[in-house]
């Protein structure tokens, strides 16, 4: 069964965002510049749009289907899954300096994200894993750069392997024509194994939800760009947000 939307916390959410009655079927939207991203020596960026839940119970697994209307370099939703402190919105950079100078660190848990993103001109499997030294990126193209694609949703899933998190992706459009059990979970194609994701953390410090994020802002230079390698640009969604739907979203 989905979850219950009640144990849902989120994260920059515009005031006039109402959750779910059910998980089935929903939307988070994300405007230009919002992204879930750790790079040194700044820190972290935590402006994505962001619900999730905290666990009382060991992690198995959640899955997500989503989908979108793909336009702007870096346009990306899925799946996040945190481990250590409950999740927060970016300390301002002064804040952080202080707190380094004074503790060493700032306060930082790690994290994985993992979904669909559109970069260099298709759409792309994605994930990021965060420590508290970075983040780093992979992507597995599922379509052939600026070619018309009828990949338009993929289904995400994060699975607990022993102290490791397995990512797991799935094209839907193709999942129909497996007739079987054993022929469907044959169109699964593991992403990336995290080993490393859960080891030293207690069962009620994760915490898993869905993002999305629009990391780009589509300045002179960035049009430029996007002209250059043949992407699409169009004034009437220039600045708008991106809306990214989630399917039959599952935790257990």
């Amino acid at each position: 069964m989905p979850p219950d939307p009640s144990c849902f916390t989120g994260l920059n959410l515009p005031q006039s965002f109402t959750f779910p009655t059910t998980m089935e079927d929903f939307t988070l939207s994300a405007g230009p510049n919002t992204d879930l991203w750790r790079k040194p020596p700044n820190g972290d960026t935590s402006t994505a749009p962001i619900i999730f839940t905290s666990l009382q119970r060991r992690f198995v697994v959640a899955e997500v289907t989503i989908s979108a209307d793909w336009e702007m370099e870096s346009d990306q939703g899925g799946l996040v899954i945190f481990a250590g402190p409950v999740p927060t919105q970016s300390i301002p950079s002064d804040t952080a300096s202080r707190y380094r100078s004074s503790l060493g660190s700032a306060p930082t848990c790690k994290w994985v994200k993992a979904g669909m993103e559109f970069a260099s001109g298709t759409v792309n499997a994605s994930s990021v894993t965060a420590t508290p030294d970075g983040a780093d990126w992979c992507g597995f193209p599922l379509a052939l750069p600026n070619r018309h694609t009828n990949i338009l949703s993929l289904r995400i899933k994060l699975e607990r392997v022993g102290h490791a998190l397995w990512i797991w992706y799935q094209v839907p459009s193709l999942a129909p024509h497996a007739h079987t059990p054993g022929a469907v979970g044959s169109t699964w194609k593991k992403l990336r194994e995290v080993t490393w994701f859960f080891y030293g953390v207690e069962d009620k410090c994760v915490h898993v939800g869905v993002y999305a994020s629009r990391p780009t802002n589509l300045s002179r230079t960035d049009t430029m760009w996007q002209a250059m390698h043949g992407l699409r640009i169009d004034d009437s969604t220039r600045g708008n947000e991106l809306v990214v739907n989630f399917e039959d979203l599952e935790i257990f």
